[in-house]
């Protein structure tokens, strides 16, 4: 069986493919960021979003599913972070089984240095390919990779709706 039904967008989904598998093999490795701190990927994913919404009042759970890393794998990450000096866990008053995630001082210090210019060096060439897209293109294609993104994490296709079945 052939691919045709990818049409014009095969290079694309064979991209994207690639990504993944590329991803996959670099998600284990880690970085020394300072004499004490070295974190994988994934660990600087997640504190990268701790720092960037900072102010707002996410629970863990929340942030587990926006970045689409399971629950027990995203509590071990924070633990660690949270052991790193980087991160530090909060509660409200009037919940307190919701925890807070805000970045510490030394880990947004310790962002600002690696940021100048581990981001442009990982990032730099990849922007610059981007730059002839318009703010609207990209937008959609943003969106586009969302909607895929949804529909693998439902592993395929729309939900199917329960049957009932009536109780006597």
């Amino acid at each position: 069986m052939g691919t045709e039904w990818m049409g014009r967008y095969r290079p694309l989904v064979a991209a994207l493919v690639k990504h993944t598998n590329v991803v996959q093999r670099a998600a284990g490795r880690t970085v020394r960021l300072s004499e004490e701190v070295s974190l994988s990927t994934q660990e600087w994913q997640v504190f990268e979003y701790i720092l960037e919404h900072q102010d707002d009042d996410s629970c863990m759970n929340h942030i587990s599913e926006r970045l689409g890393i399971a629950q027990s794998t995203f509590s071990k990450i924070t633990k660690y972070l949270c052991e790193q000096g980087l991160v530090d866990k909060y509660q409200t008053e009037t919940n307190r089984k919701n925890i807070i995630l805000r970045p510490s001082a030394d880990g947004v210090d310790l962002y600002r240095q690696q940021t100048a210019t581990v981001g442009r060096e990982m990032f730099g060439a990849f922007f610059e390919d981007l730059d002839g897209l318009s703010d609207e293109q990209l937008e959609t294609f943003t969106a586009a990779l969302e909607r895929l993104n949804a529909t693998l994490s439902q592993g395929g296709g729309a939900p199917e709706k329960p049957r009932l079945i009536k109780k006597l």
